[in-house]
C-alpha cells in the first residue's frame, strides 16, 4: 500500500483524497471510526497552538535556555536561525512541533566561553525567543512529558454536540499523526524506504515530484539541493547526501507502526491484547501506565501477537527483509504507547459551527489524532498553511 498509494491522486473527490491520505499514513477507518459524522478542520497556523511546560533549570552552565515562539516555521529551522544569531556551537530541543502552528517551546544553546546571552531575540514577526535561564547540560529529547494544545476547530455540524463528544474522551489512539509524514507532500516515509534500499534515482525523482495539494510549487530547500548536487556530479547517488535521513527512516517506522496498530485493533478490538509492556506516560497530575509495544525495526523478533502482526505487515509491504532482518540503524525510543490518556480537556462552542478545545496530552500523542477520533477531518483544508512553513 505504501508504494501503490503514491500513484497520482488527481481526479479523486475530496472525500476520496482524504481517505487516500489516511491510507498513506497507515490509518484505517475501521477501527478509527469517529464519534460523529461531522467534518472538522483547523485553519493553521493561528488555529493550532502547542505549548511545552517549563523545564527544570540548574541556574548555571554554558547552555542558555530560551522560550521560543515560532509561527509557521519548522522547529529545527527555528533553532538553527537562533543558534546562528547567538554564534552557538550546539543546540537541543525537547520535541519537534507541527511546522505550521503557533508553537511555544524551549530550546537550549551552548554558547562560546565568556559570551553573554541576550535577554530576547527577535527575528522577524514569526520568530521570537526569550531567555529563561542557564543550564549545565542540553535539553533531553522527549523530556517535557506532556504538551498543551489549543485548537480552533471549524465544523460542518453543531458545535455543542461536538464538545459534548469531546468531553467524553478519555483516551487517544497511539497513531502517529500526519505531521510525521506530510500532508501536502505525504511522502516522508516513502523517501525513507527508498533511502533504506539505496534506490537514489527513485529518491531523486520523488524529491522532484509535485503532489496535488502542492499546487505546482517548486521543490523545498533540501530537495532542490539534492537535485543540484545530482546535476553537477551527473550522478543520482548525490541525492542521498542532503535531506533529513533520520526523519525519513523514523517516518517509515511510524507508517509500519500505524499499519500494525490498525490491523491489531481490527482483530483484537482493544489495545490490551497487543501490549508487550506497560509503560508510564506523564500528565500534569502524575504518571499513567499505558499499554505499549515495540516499534518496527531491525531485530524485532518474538512470538507476541504484536511481533507476529508487525512481521505480517512488513511482509505485506515487502520490507520484511530489509527492515526486520537488515543491518541496525539508530532510531528513537524502542517502545511506543498504543493508547494515550487525555490528561485534561475543555471544549466550548465559539459559534454554532466552530469550537475551541484546550487539551493536555502526554508527549508523543498527536492532537490531530484526537480530532480524528471526534470527527472526519478535512485534511486538504488542514494542509493549507496561512504562512510559509519555512
Amino acid at each position: 500500500m505504501l508504494r501503490v498509494g503514491y500513484a497520482s491522486t488527481r481526479g479523486l473527490t475530496p472525500d476520496g483524497l482524504n481517505m487516500a491520505l489516511e491510507a498513506l499514513w497507515g490509518i484505517e477507518t475501521p477501527p478509527l471510526r469517529p464519534l460523529s459524522d461531522n467534518v472538522a478542520w483547523i485553519d493553521r497556523p493561528q488555529g493550532f497552538t502547542v505549548i511545552e511546560p517549563r523545564p527544570h533549570l540548574t541556574g548555571h552552565g554554558p547552555w542558555a535556555i530560551y522560550l521560543v515562539r515560532r509561527i509557521g516555521i519548522d522547529s529545527v529551522r527555528a533553532a538553527g536561525l537562533i543558534a546562528s544569531e547567538l554564534s552557538a556551537t550546539r543546540y537541543s530541543l525537547r520535541g519537534l512541533k507541527d511546522a505550521c502552528a503557533v508553537a511555544y517551546q524551549y530550546m537550549a544553546f551552548r554558547l562560546p566561553a565568556g559570551s553573554e546571552a541576550p535577554a530576547a531575540i527577535e527575528l522577524g514577526s514569526r520568530l521570537t525567543a526569550w531567555l529563561v535561564g542557564r543550564s549545565s547540560g542540553p535539553l533531553r529529547r522527549g523530556g517535557h512529558g506532556f504538551n498543551v494544545f489549543r485548537l480552533v476547530v471549524g465544523l460542518d455540524g453543531d458545535a455543542d454536540e461536538f464538545c459534548a463528544a469531546a468531553r467524553r474522551l478519555r483516551w487517544v489512539p497511539g497513531y502517529y499523526g500526519p505531521q510525521r509524514f506530510g500532508v501536502e507532500r505525504p511522502n516522508t516515509h516513502y523517501s525513507g524506504l527508498l533511502r533504506l534500499r539505496g534506490e537514489y534515482g527513485l529518491l531523486l525523482a520523488e524529491y522532484l515530484r509535485r503532489y496535488p495539494a502542492e499546487e505546482e510549487r517548486p521543490p523545498g530547500y533540501y530537495e532542490a539541493r539534492a537535485a543540484e548536487l545530482a546535476r553537477v556530479a551527473r550522478s543520482h547517488v548525490e541525492a542521498s547526501k542532503p535531506g533529513p535521513r533520520l526523519l525519513q527512516l523514523e517516518a517509515l517506522q511510524a507508517y509500519l507502526f500505524n499499519r500494525t496498530l490498525s490491523l491489531g485493533l481490527r482483530l483484537a478490538g482493544r489495545p490490551e491484547p497487543l501490549a508487550e509492556h506497560w509503560i508510564p506516560v506523564r500528565c500534569p497530575q502524575g504518571p499513567v501506565r499505558v499499554p505499549a509495544a515495540r516499534l518496527p525495526g531491525p531485530g524485532l523478533r518474538g512470538s507476541s501477537l504484536w511481533a507476529r502482526l508487525t512481521h505480517y505487515v512488513a511482509e505485506a509491504e515487502d520490507v520484511a527483509g530489509i527492515l526486520l532482518s537488515g543491518p541496525p540503524w539508530r532510531l528513537g525510543k524502542p517502545l511506543r504507547a498504543l493508547f494515550f490518556p487525555v490528561c485534561r480537556l475543555k471544549c466550548w462552542p465559539r459559534a454554532r459551527r466552530e469550537a475551541e478545545i484546550c487539551v493536555v496530552l502526554p508527549s508523543g500523542a498527536y492532537a490531530t489524532m484526537l480530532l480524528r477520533l471526534l470527527a472526519w477531518v478535512d485534511w486538504q483544508r488542514y494542509a493549507r498553511c496561512g504562512v510559509s512553513s519555512g
